[in-house]
């Protein structure tokens, strides 16, 4: 009976090994049961039910996967080899089948152990199998499995040669015909494949071909291993086409893979892995012929592959990694930035799920390094190419010598020390770049498809050397390196308009250098090859146009033929205009195109300038850090200006103030988008806006993401690392959140009626914001400097030409008013008296009244403003120079002019904008504030670092005074404690007026560094201002020196602390131009609260301007101040 339950077992587990049947497999198990609980222990037929045994509890654990299963068929086939006397003829048969459930248990849980005692095991049995029996090929291919997963973990070389030496003579020994033929055929031709992978030798890759061909012809269609078979010839197709560069082997490795992949039914375990390799075959293929729908299929299979394979599978790692190539591949080739956030995810998580020591690691932080590279060509943030340069130095390192991908990861560091040094100039960096470079080429074989690349990247290297050392042999070398690479690059292939383009940008850089009119010719025709040859909306595209474009404008300038720089234009047109590749880019294309068409009165002028400025929210996209968007705009600072004078040019001044408003400020509008409530939206899409406001309000808490926060104190050096990954976290967070509203926003913008939603603003809509009295913009370029007014109830700008006042005059006046400011600090230091500084031909009275008479006084000529003491409210809203000169001080000063009628003041009480957009916040304006005001006063703390104010005492006492005689409605003083940066945040969120009685500082390094001194030496700065969220409304007084004091290479950008106020929602701002003198700022505080707490109601922010007006009348008036005490005091907002 036993004997008949053995015999049908081993029925039911051929036919389960055959056809896969699990019913087949339990049958099996359950006979061997029951015919080993028959045998009696010793007798002869019980080792053998036990080997059965042990075979079937192994076979249903690598199909369900269930350790008990493994460790039942350890404890059997353990016990068969040790009952089994040395010399039994079943004794190697048994060693084999111990060595089998070693392996299984090795790939199971990863002990090393395990891999190790299976080598052994099958070792034995090889060496005790006897030459010439028909089980010593089978016994020699698992031994060479064992020994190929050793090297596969451990990189040792001889484990695989030792592996390709068992397999060899499996193949050998195996008759022809014979069904174990193809297995081994299958597994010589993967060994194969490894050791090309891993030392390139080109025959290894041909017989690896060779034996993987043999396994699957000989595979019957049906048969289990057919799948994988296809699977592995498809892989040696891949790589093959890798190395040669044959379009017919990518056709057949994705041939192979389509059929394994739809003959795979759902649900199989390696239905994953065949699923990723399609979708390698398809990206691959993607690269080739650049057909979007091979990119886009590549990505629907990787997908799929990762999401049907478990988290904790160990091949998940190698699919993620796959999945990031495709994303990334799609971001290159699109521009659509979630794709480039989904494969930095990607590879992420490949990366720090592959186990140290795996050999793939390398390549995945290599890819990982990729990515950040692209992002930080994208972006510019200096910390993604410091992440990458980090990425690319492990993946050199853990790659050994002389293995084949080490050129790529050698030419990949040298690509990131390029930027480095473009970045930072740094010269050793672009001396790292070539040795990379040199190192990558001479490692490269002769022949190998990556060679023309290396080449490539080696000229530019050497390109950018001569640049900045100027030595001709490096150019020489460089149009050499690009020449090899473009006549090595072949027809077709994706790179060749790259290669073009390197040795366009070589040959007109040595007609730059030389003047050879040769080089510009090759430079042109170089580079229409690269444009010819690159796809339309390829992201490099307007790269090489308006590269294509310089060229054009050179040849006008040696030949003076009009037809070239219309050429040219041309190309800078199509460049800036394109809607993919980089924002910076295609900026700088728009003003190479304005400055062509500046040269000869084109006709598309305004349309550069109407595209440069569409460009600047695009350079300063929202998803980045603060102070990179500022560096962005510093690209492109003086283009609006331009093109405001450009548009009175031709007539159209309501066009320059749609300019002006829509290009200044643009950091300061888009946070302010933030906080909009989308009511139109609302009403007709009510989800969307929704939405959007959610996305909005995240963003707004995020928008300081990647500074240095305020609200965290100095960090130990055990927290600095965890301190910088929790703030890589919130960029990347923000960054995220960014490109989700993009994307929302662009959807919003497809429904009718809102084709034009939250783009620029229309004149009509703009006008509504000069409710309360006119807004005076004032414009200064270099062809002429104008004021336009805007009144809420006139449908035209009152355009006033200030023809005798020109930008060089203002910039005069912003230095003579330095050189009196230095001059006084000199005096108060040296004196202590504070007395009015002087210099030959320089005075206060020369810069007021040249603003008086250029400026001031036209624009009040054009209003009919001709009544002194009729005083009306004026905003003024200057531009470039004009943000640094007092307007609201201009006028005719000294004893001639005592009488009323010659200065600004004595026609209206003046405030600042820094654009049109702060009033509409404001509109509602008939609505009188009601209830009891709290007033949060916070004076300077004795830790903030810096020297005492004299006068900040006493300026307390007076506010404290004046609300204590005030007949107004119940006022609450709330004093700051301690004087923190997280407390007085705290409680500007519940005050409805702040005043801040310390020090300020303007910090030049680093604009949105600029706050105010609080305790423990930090700073409230400008960044801290952004994530401040309060209702609109509200007084917030300066007394505090610099806190209107903007950035003079970002003049238009209203960098400084009172516009950071008005953002964070006070209606009106109290702030100093300059340092302020501390005896008289008390006095001013004083008379500003005096008059604003006078009556029985409820103070009114929106009387602080002409509070301010009176309280500095007096202080002139008493004959106490000298003009720079009293002229840095102004007012900003309503």
């Amino acid at each position: 009976m036993p004997t008949c339950l053995n015999n049908l077992s081993n029925a039911f587990l051929s036919r389960f090994e055959r056809l896969g049947e699990l019913s087949d497999l339990e049958d099996a198990i359950s006979r061997y049961r029951g015919a080993a609980d028959l045998t009696p222990h010793g007798h002869p037929d019980e080792l053998g039910l036990l080997n059965n045994l042990s075979r079937a509890f192994l076979a249903r654990f690598e199909r369900l996967g269930e350790l008990s299963d493994l460790e039942d068929a350890i404890l059997r086939q353990r016990d068969t080899v040790d009952l089994t006397p040395h010399g039994h003829p079943d004794k190697p048969e048994r060693l084999n089948n111990l060595g089998n459930v070693f392996l299984s248990r090795f790939r199971h849980l990863g002990e090393i152990s395990d891999l190790e005692d299976a080598i052994l095991r099958y070792r034995d049995a090889v060496d005790i199998t006897p030459h010439g029996h028909p089980d010593r090929p089978g016994r020699l291919n698992n031994l060479g499995n064992a020994l190929l997963t050793l090297f596969e973990h451990l990189g040792e070389l001889s484990d695989l040669e030792d592996a390709i030496s068992g397999y060899r003579d499996a193949v050998e020994l195996t008759p022809h015909g014979h069904p174990h033929m193809p297995t081994c055929l299958n597994n010589l031709g993967g060994a194969f494949l490894t050791r090309f992978e891993h030392l390139g030798e080109a025959s290894d890759l041909e017989d690896a071909i060779s034996s993987l061909r043999g396994a699957v012809d000989l595979t019957p269609y049906g048969h289990p291993d057919k799948l994988a078979r296809l699977n592995n010839l498809g892989k040696a197709f891949i790589i093959r086409f890798e190395r040669l560069g044959e379009l017919s082997d990518l056709e057949d490795a994705i041939l192979r893979y389509r059929d394994a992949v739809d003959l795979t039914p759902p649900g199989h375990p390696n239905k994953p892995g065949r699923l990723s390799n399609l979708g390698n075959a398809l990206l691959a293929r993607f690269k080739r012929l650049r057909e979007v729908s091979d990119l886009e299929n590549a990505i629907l299979r990787q997908r799929d592959a990762v999401d049907s394979t478990p988290h904790g599978h160990s091949d998940r790692p190698g699919r993620l990694n796959n999945l990031g190539n495709a994303f990334l591949t799609r971001f290159e080739r699109l521009g659509e930035l979630s794709d480039l956030e989904d494969a930095i995810s990607s590879y992420r998580d490949a990366v720090d799920t592959t186990p140290h020591g795996h050999p793939n690691k390398p390549g995945r932080i290599n890819n990982l390094g990729n990515a950040f590279l692209t992002r930080f060509e994208r972006f510019g943030e200096l910390c993604d190419l410091e992440e990458a340069i980090s990425r690319y130095r492990e993946a050199v390192d853990l790659i050994p010598h002389g293995h084949p991908v080490k050129p790529t990861f050698l030419n990949n560091l040298g690509n990131a020390f390029l930027s480095h040094f473009e970045r930072l100039r740094e010269v050793s960096d672009l001396e790292d770049a070539i040795l990379r470079h040199k190192g990558a080429v001479d490692l490269t074989p002769h022949g190998h498809p990556d060679q023309p690349q290396r080449l490539n990247n080696l000229g530019s290297a050497f390109l950018t050397r001569f640049e900045r050392l100027g030595e001709l042999s490096d150019l020489e070398e460089a149009i050499s390196m690009h020449k090899e690479a473009v006549e090595l690059t072949p027809h077709g292939h994706p790179s060749k308009p790259t290669h073009f383009y390197n040795l366009g940008q070589s040959f007109k850089t040595r007609f730059d250098r030389l003047g050879e009119m040769g080089d510009l010719g090759h430079a042109i025709s170089t580079l229409r090859n690269a444009v010819d040859l690159t796809p339309r909306g390829h992201p490099d595209a307007p790269t090489i146009l308006n590269d294509l474009g310089h060229c054009f404008a050179a040849h006008f300038d040696r030949s003076g033929d009009v037809s070239n720089l219309e050429q040219a234009i041309s190309l800078y047109l199509h460049a800036a205009s394109t809607s993919t590749g980089p924002s910076m880019a295609r900026f700088l294309a728009s003003q190479n195109w304005i400055s062509c068409a500046r040269r000869i009165c084109h006709h598309s002028l305004l349309c550069a300038y109407s595209v440069a400025i569409a460009l600047l929210p695009e350079l300063a996209w929202i998803g980045l850090p603060l102070s990179y968007r500022y560096f962005q705009l510093g690209q492109g600072a003086d283009v609006v200006r331009e093109a405001a004078a450009a548009a009175l040019d031709s007539g159209l001044p309501e066009t320059a103030v749609e300019w002006l408003e829509q290009g200044r400020s643009v950091v300061w509008g888009e946070l302010f988008q933030l906080r909009s409530s989308y009511e139109e939206l609302s009403a007709a899409h009510p989800d969307h806006a929704r939405r959007l406001r959610e996305l909005s309000a995240a963003l707004g808490r995020t928008s300081v993401a990647g500074e240095k926060s305020s609200a965290f104190a100095e960090q130990t050096s055990s927290t600095t690392r965890r301190a910088a990954d929790s703030s890589q976290q919130a960029t990347d967070k923000h960054r995220v959140l960014a490109i989700e509203r993009d994307k929302l926003l662009r959807e919003i913008r497809t429904f009718p009626g809102f084709e034009q939603f939250l783009f620029r603003k229309e004149f009509s809509q703009l006008r509504t914001s000069a409710h309360s009295g006119p807004v005076v913009i004032l414009n200064a370029a270099e062809s002429r400097c104008d004021a336009l007014i805007v009144l809420a109830d006139l449908d035209h700008v009152i355009h006033v030409p200030l023809p005798t006042f020109t930008l060089q005059i203002s910039t005069g006046l912003q230095n003579m008013l330095e050189k009196l400011l230095g001059l006084d600090r000199v005096v108060h230091s040296d004196d202590g008296e504070g007395e009015s500084a002087t210099l030959p031909g320089v005075s206060w009275e020369s810069i007021l009244s040249t603003l008086w008479n250029g400026v001031v006084k036209p624009v009040l000529d054009a209003l009919a403003f001709s009544t002194p003491g009729a005083l009306s409210r004026i905003f003024w809203c200057p531009t470039g120079p004009f943000v640094f000169l007092p307007i609201h001080a201009a006028g005719l000063y000294g004893t001639h002019h005592s009488q009323p009628g010659c200065k600004v003041s004595d026609f209206v009480v003046s405030s600042y904008l820094p654009t049109l957009s702060i009033l509409s916040l404001s509109r509602n304006v008939a609505v009188a504030p009601e209830g009891d005001l709290s007033l949060l006063a916070v004076r300077q703390p004795p830790s903030d670092g810096q020297s005492r104010l004299p006068g900040v005492d006493a300026e307390l006492e007076h506010i404290k005074a004046v609300i204590k005689n005030s007949p107004s409605v119940r006022t609450t003083l709330v004093e700051s404690s301690v004087g923190t940066v997280e407390e007085v945040l705290s409680l500007m969120k519940q005050a409805d007026w702040v005043h801040f009685a310390c020090h300020g500082i303007q910090d030049a390094a680093s604009m949105t560094e600029s706050g105010l001194c609080l305790a423990d030496q930090r700073r409230l700065k400008i960044s801290d201002f952004v994530t401040l969220s309060r209702p609109h409304g509200g007084l917030a007084f300066l007394s505090a020196c610099q806190t209107a004091m903007g950035d003079e290479h970002l003049s238009d950008e209203a960098i400084h602390i009172a516009a950071g106020m008005l953002f964070a929602g006070y209606g009106g701002v109290i702030g100093t131009m300059w340092s302020i003198s501390d005896e008289l700022a008390p006095e001013v505080a004083r008379d500003v609260y005096a008059q604003l707490f006078r009556n029985d109601t409820r103070p009114d922010y929106r009387e602080a301007a002409r509070a301010l007006h009176d309280a500095i009348m007096r202080l002139r008036e008493s004959g106490e101040a000298s003009f720079v005490t009293w002229l840095p005091f102004i007012h900003v907002g309503l």
